[in-house]
């Protein structure tokens, strides 16, 4: 969930997390020290209209970010591959779903009906923010809670 951006004129580490709008930590953490130099590639985190990145800060759990996201712990457990109660650290990186943004794990025997129904989407709405949907075990499909039938 990562891309690769090239440091341009005299953008500053500052710059360049807010553009991204992430922190100057985030960066310092993804590539350690930075120069700054225009054609310099570094790491970002991968903008995305259908999740966020967020860091870790002390005294997080999952519920608190769950609430201030407007979400639930399941979903971002699922999105990050995280079990339910493991632990999350300070510094760390995890991905929060947009606003209005869900997301359904498909199960051994799914089929494109069972997601749909299971959803009360229509394919249009599937097919619209999912690149790929291959139906694959445990795939991660997103979909809008604004978009329910």
């Amino acid at each position: 969930m990562y891309s690769i951006y090239e440091v341009s004129g005299k953008e500053t580490l500052t710059d360049i997390a807010q553009k991204l709008d992430i922190t100057t930590e985030q960066l310092l953490q993804l590539n350690g020290n930075i120069d700054m130099v225009p054609g310099q590639l570094i790491v970002v985190p991968r903008q995305n209209e259908l999740y966020q990145n967020y860091v870790v800060k002390k005294g997080d759990n999952l519920y608190e970010i769950a609430k201030k996201y407007n979400t639930d712990i399941k979903t971002i457990e699922l999105l990050n591959g995280l079990e339910a109660e493991e632990y999350i650290y300070p510094n760390q990186n995890i991905l929060i779903p947009k606003e209005n943004i869900n997301v359904y794990v498909t199960g051994s025997n799914d089929t494109i009906t069972d997601v749909l129904n299971n959803l009360s989407i229509d394919f249009k709405m599937l097919d619209k923010l999912n690149s790929k949907v291959y139906l694959q075990p445990e795939q991660i499909i997103f979909y809008s809670k604004k978009d329910l039938k």
